[in-house]
């Protein structure tokens, strides 16, 4: 998936409040107000389920479990965060494509890397067989090493001259079948060698292995890594896309590292329902969503999360387009790469 930034560059344009303000609160009192009158009679009728196939710590469920915080606030309603793992993410995104109820009461919080179980999938399911409802952020990788490990004092440029120099020695982890192994393929082309690869089933697991010295480089989003920041466990050496992080300013990007152009991958996050849930039903999802992420308490979860909401991505059609040209550039990608094999 190929990040635009669009995102860190929008995020300016979120109206700067303070959640405790009286025009804040106003403002909460209307959208609740606007979203009850909405809401279809009888629905919900119980928690809704906020779906994540992968497990907890990494950033698609701390993501997720901001968003539920921002959801309950805004709506008066409930949710609850059910982590549907295995497969690295193959398990979760089937049952929802497959199982999950079409009353509303189920969506999934779910990003880019469902193109790729799309693919995965056999032909059970297409990543469009899904509604896909509202936008909630989207943000770059980026590369992490340990404070106290190998590679603690190193650069990345430093790290692919001994991934050239001895072939099969530096453990990377990835995320098998998506853009975390496209990223190691990218590097090791670069390098013309080989990574010593790690699989894990999500971003929790393996940031446990860096933080245990199990692991020499790994790739992790701003959420996952912030605290380890602050309290000096680990550090950043790069970030993928054409620009600088705003978030970790002075990480140079992976392109510059290696004289490339294509190494963009980033996460897109959104929230999608199954098809046969009734049209009301998707209608007040889709608003409540969309409600949560640019709430007055919204912009402060998401600035700690280093992954700010696009507000101009305001309707499922515009969140489409971005799908569409992400899921494009990936097959692309995929293509090449089969290519080169």
């Amino acid at each position: 998936m190929s990040m635009t930034r669009r995102t860190l560059a929008a995020a300016g344009a979120l109206m700067p409040f303070a959640a405790g303000l009286p025009g804040a609160r106003a403002q909460e009192a209307a959208t609740r107000q606007r979203l009850a009158a909405m809401k279809p009679p009888g629905y919900p009728r119980e928690p809704i389920e906020l779906m994540v196939a992968y497990p907890p710590g990494g950033g698609m469920d701390i993501t997720t479990r901001v968003l539920q915080r921002l959801f309950d606030a805004t709506t008066g309603e409930r949710s609850m965060v059910n982590n549907r793992t295995g497969g690295a993410g193959l398990i979760g995104h089937t049952w929802l494509y497959t199982q999950a109820p079409a009353d509303g009461q189920v969506v999934g919080v779910i990003a880019g890397l469902v193109f790729s179980d799309s693919a995965r999938s056999g032909g059970r399911w297409n990543w469009t067989d899904l509604d896909h409802l509202a936008h909630i952020n989207s943000e770059p990788l980026n590369v992490v090493v340990n404070t106290e490990g190998r590679f603690k004092d190193a650069t990345l440029a430093e790290i692919l001259a001994e991934v050239r120099a001895r072939p099969g020695t530096v453990r990377i982890g990835t995320i098998p079948g998506g853009y975390y192994d496209y990223l190691v393929d990218q590097l090791e082309w670069a390098t013309g060698s080989r990574f010593l690869r790690v699989p894990f089933q999500g971003g929790g697991p393996g940031m446990t292995a860096l933080l245990g010295n199990n692991l020499d480089i790994f790739f992790a989003f701003y959420g996952e890594v912030r605290g380890h920041f602050a309290a000096n466990r680990l550090k950043g050496i790069g970030v993928t896309g054409d620009r600088e992080s705003v978030f970790l300013p002075g990480q140079p990007t992976v392109n510059s590292v290696t004289g490339r152009t294509d190494i963009n991958w980033g996460v897109t996050r959104w929230v999608a329902a199954p098809k046969a849930v009734p049209a009301d039903r998707k209608v007040w999802l889709t608003a409540a969503f969309r409600a949560a992420v640019t709430s007055p308490a919204a912009e402060a979860e998401f600035r700690n999360l280093g992954a700010m909401p696009d507000p101009t991505v305001d309707t499922p059609e515009k969140l489409m387009d971005i799908l569409q040209r992400e899921s494009r550039a990936e097959t692309d990608f995929v293509a090449a790469r089969a290519a080169r094999r």
